[in-house]
């Protein structure tokens, strides 16, 4: 059934005899109606910190080099709990985000903490690319609640509009091109007012 309702709006493909072949019938029908889409409410707060992030992978084989850093970065360095003691704009945030998923690293961070690595560690696009953050909550989001991401993420789609998404316990964050910001406020802010 999950086959036969993805290829509603997925090509899908099938191995037959060693080849890859697009698979036209899957044999077996649902029996549901693709649903309306129906706008979501934007129901929890949205707040967009100032500072720009950075998307990021890191090669397994220099993580001893780094380590150190690592360990300082995620456990002892000073997050937005701290910043009005240490003088920063208050929507300024530290943020780190390590994934390790099948020998493969993803980070994301604020472009200071970047900057805190050494030269050619990080691998980063020739642009340097740099993204604005929208965070989505202030308070546990509950695990039990569905559609939190849809609630950004399909406005940003209608806007044509490239999302890159974290969620937290407490946070869900949706990080957009610098350059789009402006846009994704203006579709955000749109969505929520005509709730």
């Amino acid at each position: 059934m999950v086959m036969h309702t993805l290829s509603s709006e997925f090509t899908l493909f099938r191995v037959v005899n060693g080849e890859t072949v697009a698979a036209h019938s899957l044999g077996v029908a649902n029996g549901f109606v693709k649903p309306k889409l129906v706008p979501r409410p934007i129901i929890h707060p949205l707040s967009s910190p100032s500072n720009m992030f950075c998307v990021t992978s890191l090669d397994p084989d220099t993580l001893p080099s780094v380590a150190t850093l690592l360990m300082d970065v995620m456990f002892y360095s000073r997050g937005s709990k701290e910043v009005g003691a240490s003088g920063e704009d208050s929507s300024h945030i530290r943020f780190f985000s390590f994934s390790l998923i099948e020998g493969y690293i993803s980070l994301v961070m604020d472009e200071q903490t970047a900057q805190r690595f050494p030269n050619n560690v990080l691998f980063t696009s020739a642009s340097g690319e740099l993204w604005k953050m929208v965070r989505i909550g202030g308070q546990p989001l509950g695990f039990d609640e569905c559609g939190i991401v849809a609630q950004i993420s399909e406005p940003l789609a209608t806007a044509d509009i490239p999302a890159y998404y974290i969620s937290t316990f407490k946070f869900d964050h949706a990080l957009v091109p610098e350059e789009n910001i402006q846009s994704v406020i203006r579709a955000l802010r749109t969505e929520s007012t005509a709730q």
